[in-house]
């Protein structure tokens, strides 16, 4: 199994608390969020040299701090579609795990989705909020059929950590480095993949949060006891 964290965005919604450098370096405790992700990534068994991160805005403050930094030239036109196409071309010999670098989340959530049996597969939450949130459609046997914000009340909200099979990668990559694709969001692909493949949704009740706003930082720490 190979990592890919995507890690280019600028995050200018936690500017006051960035200070201009990229949100993943925000500390949580003694931690930045980048930091943590990678030592639970770690901890989970997999070796570091199997970690790619895909940085863009203010790169050059991630040398030294990740392993095999990919640079996205383009992330201030282009999204993290335009990032994880670029990472997955190092990354073709093995399943690889995929996940957005402002997630706080327990390790044994980070477990379940690498113990479960299915290749192609989405975590997520079971809830009714879903008004600033990814939805996932799904199908009578968990299979996914959309994945997208455009999709409300499905009960299930996509926490940004997903996990494809090897071998469709290589699709997997033109379809995000495609005109309609690379300017957008990856779960465009996934939802045009899913037509063809299976992806299942896997449900966590294991902590997890996702750190977009001030509020979500404060909760974040308070959530994790990490003030």
């Amino acid at each position: 199994m190979k990592v890919i964290i995507l890690a280019a965005g600028k995050g200018t919604r936690l500017s006051d608390y960035t200070h201009g450098c990229p949100k993943c370096l925000l500390k949580l405790g003694r931690e930045t969020i980048i930091e943590r992700e990678i030592r639970m990534i770690k901890e989970c068994g997999i070796n570091e040299k199997d970690i790619y991160v895909v940085g863009g805005y203010r790169h050059e403050e991630l040398k030294g701090l990740v392993p095999n930094l990919i640079i996205n030239h383009e992330y201030d036109r282009k999204d993290n579609s335009y990032s994880l196409g670029l990472a997955l071309q190092y990354v073709y010999d093995q399943d690889v795990l995929i996940m957005d670098s402002d997630l706080c989340f327990e390790k044994e959530l980070l477990q379940e989705i690498l113990d479960d049996p299915e290749k192609n597969v989405l975590m997520s939450m079971k809830s009714a909020d879903q008004d600033e949130s990814t939805g996932i459609v799904t199908m009578a046997d968990h299979r996914i059929s959309a994945v997208g914000k455009q999709y409300k009340n499905t009960g299930f909200v996509y926490i940004s950590i997903f996990k494809i099979d090897k071998r469709i990668i290589s699709e997997f990559r033109e379809l995000l480095l495609n005109e309609k694709s690379e300017k957008t969001w990856y779960p465009l692909a996934i939802t045009m993949l899913a037509d063809k493949y299976p992806f299942y949704n896997h449900v966590t009740k294991h902590r997890w949060h996702e750190i977009d706003f001030r509020q979500d930082y404060f909760e974040t720490l308070e959530l994790f006891g990490l003030e």
